[in-house]
């Protein structure tokens, strides 16, 4: 349904565009509350995803401050996620066993009254890579995050995304303060759409993510830094599609644009980890216990 194309934009969003772009030909024939359970690993996955790598120290200086960061993640999904039991609404359809979502592996086929349902395979993932890059500046303990890539189209898809974060010093308003404390606001929006030369071929999504955190860390001799905190998050995915009706099950809604909100599973994120300087140059690790567990790593230009 779409050509691959070649890019140095980082490989998660690569994986994410053409994964979407090729399961919407199955989830096409999904009606919304189903193509809600079937993608709402995705949603999950793009907010562990944007949600990471918005710190490795708590300590903000008075001075200027520009960091500039290039984040690498590696984001386990769960069985519990790859799986999910049907409910298309329809009368003698009943006693579903469970069928794949987009993470999952093999899709169902369901026998009623009125024929077949037919559900999409997945991809068969149990983790996933991504990455982004992001710039920061910061003065008298305020930092200013933005991460952007331009919206590029290819061929039938065009895609991008937008972040923004704002950090402020805790621990600078208190005296001799045993560890250094920050707060943080994190907001990230990523975009897809494809629009095939049949205007049946349409999907489109926009993905919201926020997470406010707060954070403590402590630098030891000046070159081993050790950090944690706690999140609270969210994600959010709209997914406009045409949907398709093969099996003629949906009279009612088939041959239109419908759409539907899909609520990631990101609640609660604790972060653990560690950061060594080396001049200029930083390269932190840390551990995400979240929806998805998630290892991000980093690698910093500070100055």
């Amino acid at each position: 349904m779409i050509k691959s194309f070649v890019t140095l934009f980082v490989v998660s969003l690569l994986f994410t565009r053409l994964t979407f772009a090729q399961a919407g030909v199955g989830l096409t024939a999904l009606p919304p509350d189903e193509a809600k359970e079937y993608a709402k690993p995705l949603a999950t996955f793009l907010g562990s995803y944007f949600n990471s790598g918005g710190y490795y120290s708590a300590n903000l200086p008075k001075e200027f401050q520009f960091k500039f960061s290039i984040i690498g993640s590696y984001i386990i999904i769960p069985k519990s996620q790859q799986t999910f039991t049907p409910n298309p609404g329809l009368s003698g359809y009943e006693n579903f066993e469970e069928t794949a979502t987009i993470t999952g592996s093999t899709g169902n086929v369901y026998l009623g009254p009125q024929g077949f349902i037919s559900y999409p395979h997945g991809f068969d993932v149990a983790s996933l890579p991504s990455g982004i890059y992001q710039a920061a500046g910061s003065y008298y303990g305020t930092e200013l995050l933005l991460r952007f890539f331009p919206k590029i189209k290819v061929s039938d898809s065009e895609t991008g995304f937008w972040g923004i974060g704002l950090k402020h010093s805790i621990s600078q308003w208190i005296k001799d303060p045993p560890l250094d404390f920050s707060i943080q606001l994190m907001l990230n929006n990523f975009n897809f759409e494809y629009v095939g030369d049949n205007p049946k071929d349409y999907v489109k999504t926009d993905s919201k993510n926020f997470a406010v955190n707060v954070h403590a860390s402590k630098t030891f001799n000046n070159w081993f830094i050790a950090y944690g905190g706690v999140q609270y998050e969210t994600s959010s995915m709209d997914l406009n599609y045409y949907f398709r009706d093969p099996n003629e099950l949906y009279p009612q809604l088939a041959d239109q644009v419908l759409s539907t909100n899909i609520k990631g599973s990101n609640n609660y994120r604790i972060t653990v980890g560690g950061a060594v300087k080396f001049s200029v140059l930083v390269l932190n690790v840390d551990l995400n216990l979240t929806s998805q567990f998630t290892i991000t790593s980093g690698l910093s230009l500070q100055f």
